[in-house]
């Protein structure tokens, strides 16, 4: 699928907080790609928002950094969209 300005602007949030994940959990970005069987240049362009992700990959990362993934989506505003369970 193509890069878009959407999917460019989410590929850097998204990396950011891999980023800051991984450094909050002592890890390194060699340790990660290790972890996940790739380079660590490929974890750095990922972290740079370089690298569009699959929710398979992203759901590998996670795992190497022994996480799980919790989706949430927001406005344009950035206030979290209200989901009312029964």
């Amino acid at each position: 699928m193509p890069r878009t300005a959407a999917s460019e602007i989410h590929a850097k949030i998204l990396g950011r907080k891999l980023g800051d994940t991984r450094r909050a959990l002592g890890l390194t970005q060699a340790e990660v790609a290790e972890r996940v069987g790739v380079s660590a240049s490929y974890v750095s362009a990922v972290e740079a928002g370089r690298r569009n992700l699959t929710l398979g990959q992203l759901a590998n990362i996670a795992s190497a950094m022994r996480l799980g993934i919790d989706i949430s989506f927001v406005h344009p505003d950035g206030k979290p969209v209200r989901l009312d369970r029964t």
